[in-house]
């Protein structure tokens, strides 16, 4: 896949999003009890790319699962759950695909930092359908995305969101609204991204 060997280039010599660490969102639902290892105990992260997020989760008590596509990135996530003296579920898999080897649902928890807005069509629409068969009734989804009205995006950008790499107001209801329940939890309009908080009816 040439998307794939674009990103374990990316992971050899920078990528940006790595140096973020631990997303803030993540703390603050774990933090104040929103998911917690005793209601909500497998979580899978979706594009989990270095593992801070999978490593964060199995410190807090979780039996925690990551699938990237890139095997630079499982890689170096292995590594730092090592280091953390952890040992999460690390997978090379496509999230668009009918299955993925060594990823078996139910999850209770699954998060998603910059996957899904990064997928095309058909692509998009096969990684929802992943997220909600590795899912079960009451089952929340964290998703982080770039976030705006396309048209009032630009062609292209070098800050990330541009009418190519972005969901759109509704967009996510399409996608998730026949299974899960949709609610907002914060929008930055300066940088155009946002997160929402998924439930499994």
């Amino acid at each position: 896949m040439v998307k794939a060997k674009l990103y374990d280039l990316m992971y050899r010599i920078w990528a940006p999003w790595d140096s973020i660490g631990v997303r803030r969102s993540l703390r603050a639902l774990v933090e104040t009890g929103v998911v917690d290892p005793r209601s909500y105990p497998r979580t899978l992260d979706l594009g989990c790319g270095t593992g801070a997020n999978v490593v964060y989760l199995a410190k807090q008590g979780f039996d925690s699962h990551g699938v990237d596509y890139s095997k630079v990135a499982i890689a170096k996530a292995r590594r730092r759950a090592a280091e953390a003296g952890v040992e999460p579920n690390l997978v090379v898999g496509d999230l668009t695909a009918p299955s993925i080897e060594g990823i078996e649902g139910p999850y209770d928890f699954l998060l998603d930092f910059g996957t899904l807005d990064d997928l095309k069509g058909v692509a998009r629409e096969r990684m929802a359908a992943t997220v909600t068969r590795l899912s079960r009734q009451g089952s929340k989804f964290l998703e982080y995305c770039f976030y705006g009205v396309t048209d009032e995006l630009p062609r292209f950008s070098f800050r990330g969101t541009s009418r190519f790499s972005h969901i759109a107001p509704g967009e996510l209801e399409l996608l998730f609204g026949e299974h899960w329940t949709v609610e907002m939890l914060s929008e930055d309009t300066e940088w155009r991204v946002a997160t929402f908080l998924l439930t499994r009816r």
